[in-house]
């Protein structure tokens, strides 16, 4: 199965403690999505070309769904089936 990259743009919330926590997520058509819950943040590999992203494990919208962050770009993306 093929995946494609999509940036979105996201509003985080930055800890005391350094840590980064995803709140919200539009879609480049304008929607919204609200985080309702980070269950994980790990280095993890993406199904699409991307140098080693953080990969959030998020509930949005009752499911779970993967973000990732670039750090070496600084953007955010998910991956989408085509």
């Amino acid at each position: 199965m093929e995946y494609k990259k999509v940036c979105v743009e996201v509003i985080a919330r930055f800890s005391e403690k350094g840590g980064v926590f995803p709140m919200e997520l539009f879609w480049p058509d304008g929607s919204r999505f609200s985080v309702d819950r980070v269950r994980s943040v790990e280095r993890a590999p993406a199904r699409v070309n991307a140098v080693l992203p953080v990969r959030y494990i998020c509930v949005i919208r009752g499911r779970e769904k993967f973000l990732y962050f670039e750090p070496d770009h600084m953007r955010w993306f998910v991956e989408v089936k085509q």
